[in-house]
């Protein structure tokens, strides 16, 4: 009787894995090749790894440039890299409630009473009738916390202590919110965490060595946007040499907190207040073109960040827009190429950004998913925007209208009318923030008018109105402005009688001006306004300057009502 014949499959000691960009189906499979080679080269330096490698282990980088990079492993070398991306800790966590499970309460390793702290002035909360510190009760429960390999280093994360730190606490909890959400996701952190062994090298180290090029499911545990299957029961699937790469890709993206602001009004002097809460977290998945380069200098932009916080989040990473995470990740990448070459595009690294707008929950749920190129222009304005301005009502704006390749006065109008004055002309920062946009406008006119004869309008409307709450402020009240104030700080200012009388007869002005041309929504209405009220004052112009805003005033009267209600805003 014949012996039926099985297939050998041939061993391999040593496994070696070629990848080349342009072979890779998506950004998230490119970041995924640069966040490996970020992570074995760190190991490459760390005397833990030395030692594995000289008891046998194989994992090391034989060839990288631009286009790709080659790994070579054997099953060793792979379980000592799984256990360095998969490494973590049991500690405690304080929580300031019990935890539940099916209605039932979960006890805690232990609680404690603690005094409340007020996050605005980070000093204990006293009660007002007893004057005692109050206090409340936290409970402590395990928590399992994934290390971050590399990013924990305090080389890359300043303000990490080698464990903890407010970037790598960033990055551990949208792993934890957004990537691992569910617990089945995070077995092989657990398992490491417990000091159990763990054969998911075991696995993928047979499935590369014996169908590395055949489908594998693919979940959004390791590509984001995407379920095993869809709602008509299709799956999604991957080839397990591209797949094996998925594991990295957060080790090179770059990730920021957006943050929405509302007004709350002060119970006891009713003054609006703005009140900021974040949402979500925006990821920015870099779409690497030039592989070494970006390897050797994503490390310099870790390094550069800042370690200020606020409320336990890292300051620069607190945007207005989840595409400010593309946007001030180019500005880095671009000024580390200016210092080592010069002028040098940044898509030379990248192609551009995938951006996640990312909101943990049950069901992790994506408020947006866009994709953004570089561009030089747009990425130099949105560092002034960023850096220059402080109200997030006038920064959130400006920032739209940049990504969309608006005018920067674009949408005000509708903000201006709808919102309460009191968050707009009565905010200062708002005002201060429309008063630099409009000047630095008119020093930039002042340089174009020596090499262009166009006149932008503008500077005009912002005169225009500066000139008609000067005059109607010194004819009502016999106010104006005093030359002896000018060397004076704020601070001085404020306490000054006349000048304090000064300041808010202004603004009495312009929030009448202001009001009435919200309310004139009608052309002809604003039109006569404009004409007959704020041009009722002595205005010095030059005659084709006049004929150019009396045009624009006809056939832009949108745009001229929307200058002019900013304008009043900078003049109150």
């Amino acid at each position: 009787m014949a012996k039926t014949k099985t297939k050998q499959t041939p061993t391999v000691d040593v496994l070696t894995l070629k990848y080349q960009l342009a072979e890779l189906p998506s950004s998230q499979h490119r970041a995924g090749l640069a966040g490996l080679v970020l992570v074995v080269r760190w190991l490459q330096r760390q005397p833990e790894f030395k030692k594995k490698i000289e008891l046998g282990a194989v994992c090391k980088l034989t060839q990288l440039d631009d286009s790709g990079a080659t790994l070579e492993l054997n099953q060793v070398g792979l379980e000592f890299l799984f256990d360095e991306i998969y490494a973590a800790s049991i500690e405690e966590k304080k929580e300031s409630k019990l935890r539940t499970k099916n209605g039932e309460i979960i006890t805690p390793l232990r609680e404690e009473e603690e005094g409340e702290i007020d996050f605005k002035t980070k000093q204990p909360k006293v009660d007002k009738k007893t004057g005692a510190i109050k206090k409340r009760r936290v409970y402590f429960y395990p928590a399992t916390i994934p290390k971050g390999s590399f990013l924990a280093d305090p080389s890359y994360d300043k303000s990490s202590d080698g464990r903890n730190g407010f970037w790598i606490k960033l990055w551990r909890d949208t792993l934890w919110s957004i990537l691992k959400s569910k617990d089945r996701s995070r077995t092989p952190f657990y398992a490491r965490a417990r000091g159990e062994y763990q054969k998911d090298a075991v696995d993928v180290w047979k499935a590369l060595t014996t169908a590395s090029e055949k489908p594998t499911k693919l979940a959004g545990s390791f590509f984001l946007g995407v379920r095993e299957k869809n709602a008509e029961s299709a799956e999604f699937k991957d080839i397990e040499r591209f797949h094996f790469l998925l594991r990295f890709w957060l080790y090179s993206a770059t990730i920021y907190i957006p943050q929405k602001t509302k007004f709350e009004k002060n119970k006891e002097d009713k003054r609006f207040f703005e009140k900021s809460e974040f949402f979500g977290y925006a990821i920015a998945v870099p779409d690497v073109t030039s592989l070494k380069l970006f390897c050797e200098e994503f490390p310099q932009i870790l390094k550069d960040r800042g370690i200020e916080s606020f409320r336990s989040r890292p300051r620069d990473a607190i945007v207005d827009l989840a595409i400010e995470s593309a946007l001030d990740t180019m500005k880095r990448l671009k000024d580390r190429l200016v210092i080592l070459e010069g002028e040098k595009p940044t898509q030379d690294l990248v192609a551009g950004f995938d951006v996640f707008h990312a909101i943990p929950g049950e069901d992790v749920k994506f408020r947006g998913i866009t994709r953004i190129k570089p561009d030089f222009e747009m990425v130099d304005e949105y560092a002034k925007i960023r850096h220059n301005y402080s109200s997030p009502l006038f920064r959130k704006q400006c920032l739209l209208n940049l990504v969309n390749h608006q005018p920067w006065y674009t949408g005000f109008d509708a903000l201006l009318c709808t919102l309460p004055y009191e968050q707009s002309i009565e905010n200062d920062f708002f005002r201060r923030d429309v008063r630099k946009k409009l000047e630095d406008l008119i020093e930039e006119e002042k340089q174009m008018s020596e090499t262009s004869t166009e006149t932008a309008i503008e500077p005009m409307i912002f005169q225009l109105v500066k000139n008609y709450v000067g005059r109607k402020l010194k004819s009502k009240y016999s106010l104006e402005w005093k030359p002896e104030w000018k060397s004076l700080k704020s601070e001085e200012l404020n306490v000054r009688p006349d000048y304090r009388e000064y300041a808010e007869k202004k603004a009495k002005v312009a929030k009448s001006a202001f009001l009435d041309i919200r309310s004139r929504t009608e052309q002809t209405d604003f039109i006569n306004y404009f004409s007959y009220s704020l041009c009722s004052v002595p205005q010095h112009m030059k005659p084709d300057d006049f004929v150019i805003l009396a045009q624009a005033l006809y056939q832009h009267t949108d745009k001229v009502r929307t200058l002019t209600l900013l304008a009043l805003s900078a003049n109150s």
